[in-house]
Order: C-alpha cells, then structure tokens, then sequence
C-alpha cells in the first residue's frame, strides 16, 4: 500500500470500508483499529468511512473509528456521511 503514495504522491482523499465484518473466519471490512492503521500509512488529507452499518454482522460501528482517529490524532480530517448524502471529496 506504501508504494501507491510513494508513485503517485499524496492522496487528497480515501474512501474506507469499515464495519469489522469477518465471514467464514475471513476479514471482509477493516475494524476501527485497522482502519486507522491504513490512514496511518495512507495520510490521505480526507478520510470518508463508508459500509460500516450495512449488515447486522457489523462489529466495528463507526463511532470506534472516529474516537480512534481522535485518540490517534489521525493526518486527516474525517468526514461522515449518512446514508443517502453526499460530500465533498476535497479536504
């Protein structure tokens, strides 16, 4: 993953599945924890959590993820949508 922002540069902004949904012992959706990893690594500036309260086998509901990124002091604004809204992907 480090050599997508080593080739083409800073990311204006990530779009990340969370949820912490595993089926069948198999990882489908990052958990709060993982997801901060990868804005660790990415530093995108704009972080948007999306299918994170999708299916009731969701682990990882998206208030783990904000207080995460808040204790972590995250590189990058989080920005929530609900459902049927949109943003705006600039930071």
């Amino acid at each position: 993953m480090r050599e997508v922002t080593d080739r083409l540069g800073p990311l204006d902004a990530m779009v990340i599945h969370l949820g912490g949904t595993r089926a069948l012992g198999l990882l489908v959706t990052m958990d709060a924890d993982q997801g901060a990893d990868l804005v660790e690594l990415m530093e995108p500036a704009l972080t948007v959590p999306v299918h994170y309260d999708d299916y009731t086998v969701f682990r990882s509901p998206l208030a783990d993820f904000v207080r995460v990124a808040g204790d972590r002091r995250l590189p990058t604004v989080v920005r929530t949508v609900g459902r049927g809204e949109t943003v705006p992907l600039r930071p």
